[in-house]
């Protein structure tokens, strides 16, 4: 039986209109009636996504910044948060002082440390680091490469749910939830998806522009 449906935001739930297509909302309702419960990992911030939940909300999680945050939205409480230390900051920023670094705290994006949390970071230009404290992906934006660095990983904040794998379905498209990939059964990876990502799984479905996301939710629970 389903509970958990896991869906990535950008790249994979919405089109390329930055919207939800509105059979796709109808299919997550149905999914809703059902009593599962839809979560959203994303790289980015959680006031991004919790844009698309205000005229009619649907989502009961956002896993934001690669994991590093977890909200319970119906309940508008944090259940983790994944910061760096100062000095890890510091640390990092000193080995890449000539690099262009992006601070993610809870609710902005700064280009020098700021004096709160950090949850992630982006270095602009550096494509692997041979650091196993910290968890990286690589992220493309715009034909550029940054490397992103956190705490976490998407599939470490969807352990503190506390639902079995088994009974989770998950929809990616990003190289960042690489670890959801590996660690549910019940995995889809969008087509429009990186190349690294589709070579890892057979359960490919179509891409955002086609309702990838809304093909699982018939083909899983409908």
């Amino acid at each position: 039986m389903i509970k958990l449906f896991i869906s990535s935001f950008y790249n994979t739930l919405i089109d390329e209109e930055d919207a939800i297509p509105t059979s796709t909302m109808f299919s997550i309702d149905h999914l809703k009636q059902k009593k599962v419960q839809f979560a959203i990992t994303t790289n980015r911030l959680q006031n991004e996504v919790l844009y698309y939940n205000q005229d009619y909300p649907f989502i009961d999680y956002i896993i934001s910044l690669n994991g590093s945050l977890i909200y319970d939205v119906n309940h508008e409480k944090t259940i983790e948060l994944k910061s760096f230390t100062q000095k890890e900051l510091e640390m990092i920023s000193q080995e890449f002082v000539e690099k262009e670094i992006w601070y993610y705290t809870k609710d902005d994006i700064w280009n020098i440390i700021p004096q709160e949390a950090v949850y992630k970071l982006e270095i602009k230009g550096l494509k692997e680091w041979k650091n196993t404290k910290y968890h990286t992906s690589l992220l493309k934006r715009n034909q550029e490469s940054f490397l992103e660095i956190g705490k976490n990983t998407p599939y470490d904040a969807i352990k503190k749910l506390k639902v079995k794998e088994e009974n989770i379905v998950g929809v990616i498209g990003n190289d960042s939830e690489e670890s959801i990939l590996h660690a549910i059964p019940k995995t889809y990876v969008v087509r429009n998806a990186s190349k690294k990502l589709k070579e890892q799984t057979s359960n490919l479905v179509k891409s955002n522009k086609l309702k990838g996301v809304e093909s699982v939710i018939k083909k899983e629970l409908c």
